[in-house]
């Protein structure tokens, strides 16, 4: 049974009509010309960070001009690099105790970035230099070390002045040449009619039940869940999300017309969202990156808890056509028995809404004191989501500074955009950029930037990814960072996956050549049916919840609204308004098993065209069937004449 073959699918065209579908865009923009290296406001925080590391030098050397004694020497010494005071010392002791302490600030740095350890590199860097102090006593330095070190020292700041001199001219020059590609190019995503997609494959049907296996456990239950990483990418509060966002996404394109276990698992996850397992993590955060004693995980900072939760709640909501967290106190986070802080969908975004307005740029940290371009994209969207579904004005608060952040702050002069910035000082990890940090935030474009959208996606294609001839990806991946890091199983992170990241970005451009490459690669190397089963998304599927939410057919017509799990998995489920095609598989060997209908014409009689079965609608428009289920078992359910 295929879609074109039902007549409550006439309304949904065949993907053969997409070639005629219109452009989003009349053409994609170009990069805009830079002048200077950094915008004005990151440029004032580079200035206030160097004026820092200018005083800190001064300070450091200020022994040296003064003549005072070698221990304040080696101390000085140490502050304006990491282990200089070992060296001044001298010895082979003080060449391991240079080397440890090199190592010691690497690590710290790493630390300040994970965790927002803000005091923990000026900790290491006079810890060291204190050991240092005392490791020399009263012995003389090494005499000549009182002029190299704080010559290389300057030379070394030289030298990384002049490489981001070059490296702004080298993107300058690479802007150029992409200007030049994208004037030629012509843009990928396509309006059309929301249409409902395929059911799902045998490698979708498990993750979906894999996923509803995790989340109807009871809430305060977490079988099956990681909790080996507390703070970063595997954290709790990822794989809630990455849950719940694939659920409603395949509810909208698959299932729209199923509620029942469906409903109930997504309202599972956002309430173990909200358990303090998810987000404990913030009282430490916030105590040393903000030096703040806060219980409170989403009143300041922190736009990776509601941010991604609001997006959870939002494509809910649309796909459902339910609000089950519109209510005073149906979002709170306890702290213990004395201490919660509750909320709505509506005023837990009032969080959101306040914390971007209190950063000049527009958007706000999730680590303290680092901002990351995709959280803040999804915070933006789980805005606009709440604005269609209830008539708010958040964006029209927050849209403008935030876009012109982007343009200003964020895009480089090659076209791509920075992924994680210090908020006090300005400076980005560039480690973090690349075909992950990247692509990560395009589906979130979508929704109010379309050209934006196809300007990333084509600078993206130009530098990181293309189809061969042979129709195989062709692929780049930065050496470190994010793109080359390797989880323990990518089938439990599917999020931190390069590969599905491009995939997820490419199905919401609806750019079919990089899809079908991108699933042959993510299938080689993890496993065939892999790339299907994240594939919840299609063209325009962010873009259409955010702006169109449920067409009129899916949220008044029939549906599914009880089946039992895990006898009854629902493989498909759509209407036309009037009609009803399933596509249910038994969960563990055929089976009879009940479902209910809702929404159906009260008193009205229908006919089950597979079976020819008949029933009647109650006065309440709903209906209790007892249905046989033989492996895949597709029901059509349609009105009587």
């Amino acid at each position: 049974m295929t879609a074109r073959t039902l007549p409550l699918e006439m309304d949904f065209p065949s993907d053969d009509a997409a070639p005629t579908l219109r452009p989003l865009v009349d053409k994609i923009p170009l990069i805009p010309e830079r002048t200077t290296l950094h915008g004005r406001l990151t440029a004032r925080r580079l200035y206030r960070f160097y004026a820092l590391l200018g005083a800190v030098f001064l300070i450091g050397i200020a022994p040296l001009l003064l003549g005072m004694s070698a221990q304040w020497k080696a101390f000085g010494l140490g502050l304006i690099f990491p282990g200089a005071g070992f060296l001044y010392a001298g010895h082979a002791v003080g060449i391991i105790g240079a080397v440890v302490s090199v190592i010691a600030f690497a690590v710290i740095m790493f630390i300040w970035w994970a965790r927002g350890v803000i005091l923990g590199p000026p900790a290491v860097m006079v810890g060291t230099a204190l050991l240092s102090a005392a490791w020399i006593g009263g012995r003389t330095g090494v005499s000549w070390m009182e002029w190299a070190i704080p010559g290389a020292v300057l030379a070394l700041h030289g030298w990384l002045a002049l490489g981001r001199r070059t490296a702004f001219a080298a993107a300058k020059a690479r802007g150029a040449e992409l200007n030049a590609i994208l004037a030629k190019t012509q843009p990928v995503m396509r309006d059309g009619p929301i249409e409902a997609a395929p059911e799902m494959p045998p490698s979708q049907v498990a993750e979906f039940r894999r996923m509803l296996d995790l989340a109807l456990q009871p809430v305060d239950s977490w079988n099956g869940f990681s909790t080996e990483d507390t703070w970063q990418d595997g954290a709790l509060r990822y794989q809630i999300c990455t849950m719940s966002w694939n659920l409603a996404l395949g509810q909208y394109t698959r299932t729209p017309a199923f509620h029942g276990y469906l409903n109930t698992a997504q309202e599972n996850l956002i309430r173990k969202h909200i358990d303090r397992k998810t987000w404990n993590y913030w009282y430490w955060e916030s105590l040393w990156g903000n030096f703040r004693v806060e219980k409170n995980p989403v009143t300041t900072d922190n736009i990776m808890l509601s941010g991604f939760l609001g997006v959870s709640l939002g494509l809910f909501e649309t796909a459902s056509g339910t609000s089950p967290f519109a209510a005073p106190g149906s979002l709170t986070f306890s702290w213990d028995e004395k201490t919660a802080f509750p909320y709505s969908h509506a005023t837990m975004l009032d969080e959101v809404v306040k914390n971007f307005k209190r950063y000049d740029l527009g958007w706000f940290p999730c680590e303290p004191r680092w901002i990351y371009s995709m959280c803040n994209l999804v915070g933006r969207t789980s805005l606009s989501l709440h604005d269609a579904r209830h008539g708010t004005d958040y964006i029209a608060q927050v849209g403008d500074r935030f876009d012109r952040t982007m343009e200003e702050e964020m895009m480089m002069a090659d076209g791509r955009i920075k992924v994680c910035t210090s908020s006090p000082f300005g400076f980005q990890v560039p480690s973090l950029s690349g075909l992950f940090g990247e692509t990560w935030g395009v589906r979130f474009m979508t929704p109010y930037d379309p050209a934006g959208a196809e300007r990333l996606w084509e600078v993206m294609k130009q530098d990181f990814m293309s189809v061969k001839p042979d129709g195989s990806l062709d692929f780049r991946l930065l050496p470190l960072g994010w793109d080359t890091r390797k989880p323990a199983d990518f089938s439990r992170w599917p999020e931190l996956n390069p590969l599905m990241v491009t995939l997820w970005a490419a199905l919401e451009m609806g750019d079919d050549p990089i899809v079908e490459a991108t699933m042959k690669a993510i299938d080689q190397r993890s496993g065939e049916g892999v790339a299907a089963s994240q594939a919840w998304g299609g063209r325009n599927t962010i873009r259409d919840m955010v702006n169109r939410g449920l067409p009129d057919a899916w949220a008044r017509g029939p549906i599914l609204s009880d089946a039992a799990y895990p006898d009854v998995i629902v493989g498909r489920a759509v209407t036309d308004g009037v009609a009803l095609e399933l596509v249910l598989h038994p969960g563990a060997g055929d089976i009879q098993s009940q479902i209910s209908l809702d929404r159906l014409v009260p008193g009205r009689s229908y006919r089950i065209i597979e079976t020819d079965d008949r029933f009647t609608a109650g006065m309440d428009g709903k209906a209790r069937l007892t249905v046989a289920l033989a492996g895949r078992t597709p029901l059509t359910i349609v009105p009587v004449a």
